[in-house]
């Protein structure tokens, strides 16, 4: 999977997750949880559905790397293997 593809997978489920967030305004170096307003268990919900669309795990011990968008997004590019 191409690594745009990610990208616009990760916005879908990101405006799943917090519909009332202007994507396009998202800081790639801020911590998502705090620039969307989310709590532990959206973030949860949403790395469970990044991992079913790319058909990937994100396992626990690497949810605390994974706070901004730009981490998150570098991280399923990573385990795509792109």
């Amino acid at each position: 999977m191409k690594a745009q593809e990610i990208r616009e997978i990760l916005k879908q489920e990101l405006g799943a997750i917090a519909p009332e967030v202007d994507l396009d305004t998202l800081d790639g170096e801020e911590d998502l949880r705090d620039e969307m307003d989310i709590d532990s268990m959206d973030f949860l919900r949403l790395t469970v559905a990044l991992g079913k669309r790319l058909n990937t795990q994100i396992p626990d011990e690497d949810q605390g790397r994974i706070t901004t968008f730009d981490s998150l997004l570098s991280y399923l590019i990573k385990r795509s293997g792109e």
